[in-house]
């Protein structure tokens, strides 16, 4: 059997180490001189890998400047009852969670007469920072009525996804969800967490998801950068599948200057 060839096993390992977070979008990679001296090979055989990377948009050369990682957008489906972190790594994109909180709170009345869920002990408010490849771009913030709130007490939600430990502890398994997408302005603590200027163009996702017999198991509102996200609607012979993909909604490398920086 024929070995790959060694630029083809460097495109291999930096497009790995990019979609784990190690290079973000809008990156600088190292020197060439760098990564060939890292990888053990010539310039010409590291220069073949990055040509590869380039025609299949990962990265962009900039003259004079460098290779930089190209703001590509990051996938997520609408169309399976999976959690958004478990659909994108599936795809091998490294998603982390940052925990804000995840107390007991009492219900909020609208929500308890819209949804018809129980009032008594309170819901389990969970609020989190989603960050694909290095970089924070979801603030999802979900509550889970009672009693599967109290059987989720002590879990870890930084490593442990939210519906894998309902149906672990309470046997609660997602059925059915209903989610609504609708254009907002970036609220001000939400583009603090995401370091993102407030009053920018965002969008916000109310998702309720339900089990066989219509319990409601979770209530998810969630707020991205609307310069970030593209829906899409998938039809097919069977039905429809919508997504939609999120891109780093922050200013792609400079073409001039010095090295590209953090919007404020």
């Amino acid at each position: 059997m024929n070995r790959p060839s060694k630029y083809l096993l460097i495109c291999a390992d930096l497009l790995r180490r990019v979609n784990n977070g190690e290079f973000a979008p809008g990156d600088a990679l190292p020197a060439q001189r760098t990564l060939s001296k890292e990888y053990g090979v010539s310039l010409m055989t590291l220069r073949n890998a990055l040509d590869e990377l380039c025609g299949q948009g990962v990265v962009e050369p900039l003259p004079g400047k460098g290779t930089y990682v190209s703001v590509a957008p990051v996938p997520y489906s609408m169309g399976n009852l999976r959690s958004l972190a478990d659909d994108l790594r599936a795809r091998g994109i490294e998603v982390l969670t940052r925990v804000l909180s995840a107390e007991i709170v009492p219900v909020p009345d609208e929500r308890a007469a819209r949804l018809g869920i129980p009032t008594e002990g309170g819901v389990l408010r969970l609020e989190r920072v989603r960050i694909i490849r290095g970089t924070p771009l979801i603030h999802q913030l979900s509550y889970i009525p009672q009693p599967l709130a109290g059987r989720l007490a002590g879990i870890d939600f930084a490593e442990q996804e939210l519906y894998t430990a309902l149906a672990e502890r309470a046997d609660a398994v997602a059925a059915r969800a209903e989610e609504t997408i609708s254009p907002i302005l970036m609220p001000e603590h939400i583009g603090e967490l995401l370091g993102l200027p407030a009053g920018q163009p965002a969008m916000r996702s109310e998702r309720i998801t339900r089990d066989t017999d219509e319990r409601t198991l979770v209530i998810d509102l969630a707020v991205l950068a609307g310069s970030g996200v593209v829906i899409m609607n998938t039809r097919a012979v069977r039905g429809h599948q919508v997504s939609y993909a999120m891109e780093d909604p922050r200013p792609a490398p400079p073409t001039t200057g010095g090295p590209p920086g953090r919007e404020p």
